[in-house]
């Protein structure tokens, strides 16, 4: 029994390792947009979508996001903070870490981000990243594993590059593409453990502009304070549908709703449903996904916090 149990933990770990640095999304906002926010990128999560969204962040924010995947196997945490510099842009920085809960793999992810604006209309921005795989080398199942012993860490680095353009009141436009440099983060010499390019494109429109049209006082003020997003993603072979919508119907609450659709090499639905309490600088994000398939084995929570100073 014992042995099965370790065979069956190892297992786990490997198919965690071989799916390394997978796009889960940072962020219980923007994921509660269904993971669209390549043009929206305007908080403390924007250099994980888009680094050109930080030269449009005019504030200092700072953000934290606790997750749990696969009913509790995967534990994955990431705080960040961005900083604008004046007339040389904004820099950012951020820290995540992801770890199966036993311990016995973990993957660190660091991330240094630069953005500008240029003209109030355009912007450009720049991620440095830097990939860590670590399987703890004093576990005895990792030990006796010959697949470990060359050597059970092993790390990377890799650069993005984003572009976000305003051309019009309202609209806005958002380019991406992570990983631009191969990243291998196999732990054998043997093999290679590829992370892939990501590539993501997409709208967004504020409603405000269009509320003026409506004659309902209590619905033209929800669409004041709402927007949606759309947006298409490439990655290892799968293509990635994205939508979702914010409105504000207090100066203190959110909600949004979000849609997935992957299809490729695999196909999977998601469907979210967030919100937001602001108190002053202070701004706690939720989120409830799922996941096609069994709720029971799919549904995710996450839990974020943003400050702004």
């Amino acid at each position: 029994m014992i042995k099965w149990k370790v065979c069956l933990l190892l297992m786990c770990t490997a198919q965690l390792a071989l799916a390394g640095f997978s796009d889960y999304g940072i962020g219980a906002r923007p994921l509660g947009f269904g993971g669209a926010f390549v043009a929206l990128a305007d908080d403390g999560n924007a250099a994980s979508y888009n680094a050109a969204g930080l030269g449009f962040i005019e504030q200092s924010q700072f953000s934290g996001t606790h997750m749990q995947r696969f009913r509790g196997l995967v534990n994955h945490n990431q705080v960040s903070a961005v900083v604008p510099a004046g007339s040389i842009g904004t820099i950012g920085a951020s820290i995540g870490i992801l770890g199966e809960k036993n311990g016995i793999y973990q993957e660190q992810l660091i991330t240094v981000s630069y953005g500008k604006s240029f003209f109030q209309r355009f912007a450009l921005g720049s991620n440095l990243r830097s990939f860590t795989t670590n399987f703890d080398q004093e576990n005895e199942s990792i030990k006796e594993n010959p697949y470990f012993q060359e050597k059970q860490s092993a790390s990377a680095s890799s650069i993005d590059i984003g572009l976000m353009a305003k051309p019009i009141t309202g609209l806005s436009v958002g380019l991406s593409v992570e990983n631009l440099l191969p990243v291998d983060i196999a732990i054998s010499n043997s093999q290679q453990d590829v992370v892939p390019k990501n590539v993501r494109i997409g709208v967004g429109y504020k409603l405000g502009g269009i509320a003026t049209l409506i004659q309902q006082e209590s619905l033209r003020g929800l669409l004041a304070s709402g927007q949606g997003q759309v947006e298409i993603a490439f990655r290892d072979g799968n293509s990635h549908l994205r939508i979702g919508a914010e409105v504000w119907v207090s100066e203190s609450v959110a909600f949004r709703t979000g849609y997935g659709l992957k299809s490729g090499v695999n196909n999977v639905t998601s469907m979210a449903l967030g919100t937001s309490l602001k108190f002053s600088m202070v701004r706690l994000d939720y989120v409830f996904q799922v996941l096609s398939g069994d709720l029971k084995n799919n549904a995710v929570q996450l839990y974020s916090l943003n400050l702004i100073f």
